[in-house]
């Protein structure tokens, strides 16, 4: 009887000490979310978590003076995405213990969000704010060009157009470069890379994936990014480019291969891409003038209608090697060479290594033009 009168305060201590436990550990994994929105007309968003696949979370109602709270229990740091509709929505990337506050104005929704409490979602608005509004200046100074096409002092308001627009997105560069410097193991960094060329930045990024990939070995987008970084790396200037097979209008398996020997330009295109009919009359003119003095084109189609993409060639008088799987965006060539866009073009010497990326139009009629004097 003694000895269990001993034992109930023990007893009682670890059931405290368990409930606590329990407690703590989930305010330690809880997320919680609070939002205000001004000039509101929204009565819900709806909450996703962003993986390899978009999955629904939660759709959160918005009261009538455009207040929003929500609790979520993570175990892992993640991607989300909060929407309000087709064009306004924040993507968040969320850990474990974080309050989260949200201060939007649907009158101007992107330069008036203020996130705080998640010091990654704060990186990745800073981030957009400052690329778009380059993006903004960039445009103007396009459209002024154009609109100054038939002055008679465009020769010298170009000069002065193309100086100013090379000094924007220099230091749009410039700034995006420090912020990797600085944060390198913030997943804030994968959401720069469409602007900040993985290719013309590699050793920098490849600092950054080494750092994610042992923070957040198993995220999706991780790894995602750490394939860009190593298809990069064996596609940078003077690597041997990558091998592969692929078949041609007719069905017969061409090999990149197969071209040594020559100076080879590869052609990563689709006929549903605009900007690549575009550029397709400059290709057309390297092939008739220097196919002859050793230059092969092998053009690489990233479209997903053979039917499409046969009537293309035929129409537009394509001469050259075609070759496509037809798979759109899962073609076998897209991870081999980390086409994120197209036109994409690849030079190689004769010995297969490449010696020039993404170049077009007068640059690239003069990069060939000075290999086959």
């Amino acid at each position: 009887m003694v000895l269990y009168k001993k034992l109930i305060p023990i007893i009682i201590y670890a059931i405290l000490v368990m409930t606590y436990s329990s407690v703590f550990s989930q305010l330690k994994n809880e997320v919680n979310i609070k939002g205000l929105l001004k000039n509101n007309s929204y009565t819900s968003a709806t909450l996703f978590q962003v993986g390899k696949e978009l999955n629904q979370v939660a759709t959160i109602s918005i009261d009538k003076d455009g207040k929003f709270t929500y609790k979520l229990e993570l175990i892992t740091t993640d991607f989300y995405k909060l929407q309000f509709d087709k064009n306004n929505f924040i993507m968040f990337i969320l850990q474990p213990g974080e309050n989260v506050v949200i201060s939007i104005d649907e009158s101007d929704f992107l330069n008036k969000l203020v996130v705080t409490g998640s010091e990654q979602t704060s990186q990745i608005i800073a981030n957009q704010k400052l690329i778009t509004s380059t993006k903004i200046k960039l445009d103007s100074i396009s459209n002024l060009s154009y609109i100054n096409l038939g002055n008679t002092k465009y020769d010298s308001l170009l000069n002065v157009y193309s100086t100013s627009y090379e000094k924007i997105n220099q230091n749009l560069n410039t700034a995006l470069i420090n912020f990797v410097q600085k944060n390198k193991a913030s997943l804030a960094v994968l959401f720069i890379t469409e602007t900040l060329k993985i290719d013309e930045n590699i050793e920098l990024f490849s600092q950054a994936d080494s750092l994610l990939l042992k923070k957040y070995p198993q995220n999706f987008y991780v790894l995602n990014f750490h394939a860009q970084i190593e298809a990069s790396k064996k596609t940078r200037i003077g690597s041997i480019a990558p091998d592969f097979t692929l078949p041609d209008t007719n069905g017969v398996n061409v090999s990149l291969s197969s071209f040594k020997g020559k100076y080879v330009l590869i052609d990563f295109w689709a006929a549903w891409c605009n900007p690549c009919m575009k550029e397709m009359p400059n290709i057309q003119k390297l092939y008739a003038d220097f196919n002859k003095k050793g230059l092969e084109i092998l053009g690489v189609s990233l479209d997903k209608s053979k039917q499409l993409w046969t009537k293309t060639i035929r129409t537009n008088n394509l001469s050259w090697i075609q070759v496509s799987d037809v798979k759109y965006w899962s073609s076998i060539v897209v991870p081999l060479y980390n086409i994120t866009g197209i036109p994409h073009t690849v030079l190689l010497n004769k010995e297969g290594k490449i010696i020039a990326k993404n170049l077009r139009g007068e640059e690239l009629y003069n990069k060939i033009e000075s290999l086959l004097k």
